[in-house]
């Protein structure tokens, strides 16, 4: 028995499976975000923690006693900052990803040249999501809270912290803080000079196969960041082999052997572990344009499901209908915690419908935006998706079509991050591989290429203009 636990943004998941690959119980627990202010979005660190040893606690519980738990392997989400004292007690929230309050120093940063430099060294793009970037603001506007801090720290390291006593994070989530340096794969003098303060502050790095174990003898495995085991579970790790995810955000990755940057900083690059290293790019724009859609702008008292259903009743392109969904700011491949969204085309006969597929295709659009920065040095050969939208056919449909590539799908719906960490996890504890995965679905591109062809070369066009 193994179990994976993904400390997520929007929710913190147990899976438990047997030694055969089956899942024996799933627990599930929502995080709540803060919204003090436009902008800025953060949760409260004794929350998430809580909602982790209560999936955890729910999962043991189911176990039967005749079982045997080899062990417990950690996934979480990477880009978050927290302050904690000298008992390990949080001084702040923990501010998230999509967080874009330390956008002023993001942009000076960059206006500088010093970002550039960052870049290179770290892997990083600089940006409002990155740690880095964080610690400066949190210096100049928290400095009481900056000064009487510890130890920086993101969730995992947190959580790690409260049930190990260890201040201890992985190398592939290390990598994500802009703090680390790529080659070396150690904290980075250049750039804690640049945040204020001395490695000692921060955790130690560990090797993504370190383990510890709790007081009640569970083995645990402090494993990965979402991203790295995504593409792990996914089955994309070969050249060629991309993995897509759109959930509430929207990311797409590919594992190569040696650290990859972009001249236009388009792109992130951390580490796997000591061998390998991903490289893609991750929008604030996923389901969650979606749902503004639903929830904000027409108010709909459809289901999420239904309500992206109606997609169905409008052919590919919307009848004119591009939507620009840089609603939440933007990483890649703008890196612009200041871009807006758009409806371009709008006319008196779309509907409600229009606007939802238009919003569908615009976040694939925009995936397709970022993917062009990995072909500069690889081909794509296959898209491996996963996340919520992955369950969606006519999402998985437009992928294929806009892309112009086949979409692999996993065969048992297993969350990919999750399969991902259990699959690190039987390496770890020492257990065979398991047996071929249920059968993969393929989703050949269809015949809406040549009409998203037109389309996408005008949102590229939109896209340069906000940039410029």
């Amino acid at each position: 028995m193994l179990i994976g636990l993904d400390i997520g943004t929007t929710n913190v998941k147990a899976v438990a499976f047997d030694d055969a690959g089956r899942i024996v119980r799933a627990s599930e627990r929502h995080n709540t975000t803060l919204c003090p202010a436009p902008g800025f979005n953060e949760q409260e660190p004794e929350a998430v923690f809580q909602n982790v040893t209560a999936v955890l606690d729910d999962v043991l519980s189911h176990i039967g006693s005749a079982e045997t738990l080899h062990g417990v392997v950690l996934s979480s989400a990477m880009h978050g900052l927290m302050a904690v004292d000298a008992s390990g007690n949080p001084l702040t929230n923990i501010l998230l990803w999509s967080d874009l309050r330390a956008d002023e120093v993001a942009r000076a940063l960059k206006q500088g040249g010093e970002g550039a430099a960052l870049y290179h060294r770290t892997g990083v793009p600089v940006h409002a999501m990155s740690p880095l970037v964080k610690l400066i603001w949190m210096r100049r506007h928290w400095p009481d809270v900056f000064q009487k801090a510890h130890k920086f720290l993101g969730i995992k390291d947190y959580v790690w912290y409260r049930l190990t006593g260890k201040y201890e994070v992985d190398l592939s989530v290390a990598s994500a803080t802009g703090l680390m340096n790529i080659q070396d794969r150690q904290w980075d003098s250049i750039a804690l000079s640049s945040a204020g303060i001395s490695l000692t502050r921060l955790s130690h790095i560990v090797p993504t196969t370190h383990r510890a174990t709790l007081p009640s003898g569970v083995p645990l495995c402090i494993g990965a960041s979402d991203g790295a085991f995504a593409n792990l579970g996914s089955g994309a790790t070969a050249p060629g082999q991309v993995a897509v995810t759109i959930g509430t955000s929207a990311a797409i990755r590919t594992v190569v052997q040696q650290p990859v940057l972009d001249t236009q900083q388009r792109s992130f690059c951390y580490c796997i572990d000591k061998q390998r290293y991903i490289v893609g790019g991750a929008s604030n724009n996923g389901a969650n344009v979606l749902e503004w859609l639903r929830s904000a702008l027409f108010r709909s008292p459809l289901t999420a499901e239904a309500f992206a259903n109606q997609a169905l009743e409008v052919p590919p392109g919307a009848e004119g209908l591009l939507f620009l969904p840089w609603l939440f700011g933007e990483r890649a491949p703008l890196y612009d915690a200041q871009a807006q969204g758009a409806l371009h085309g709008l006319r008196a006969s779309h509907t409600q419908a229009h606007a939802v597929r238009a919003a569908m295709e615009g976040v694939v659009f925009n995936l397709r935006l970022i993917a062009e920065a990995l072909e500069v040095h690889a081909p794509i050969e296959t898209l491996h998706a996963s996340g919520g939208f992955s369950h969606s056919d006519l999402w998985v449909r437009m992928l294929a079509d806009i892309f112009q590539k086949p979409v692999v799908l996993s065969g048992d719906g297993v969350d990919a991050s999750v399969q991902g960490a259990v699959s690190l996890g039987r390496e770890v504890f020492g257990l065979p591989p398991l047996a071929a995965r249920k059968e993969e679905r393929l989703v050949a591109p269809g015949t809406a290429g040549g009409i998203y062809r037109d389309i996408y070369a005008h949102f590229k066009r939109l896209a340069r203009q906000e940039v410029a």
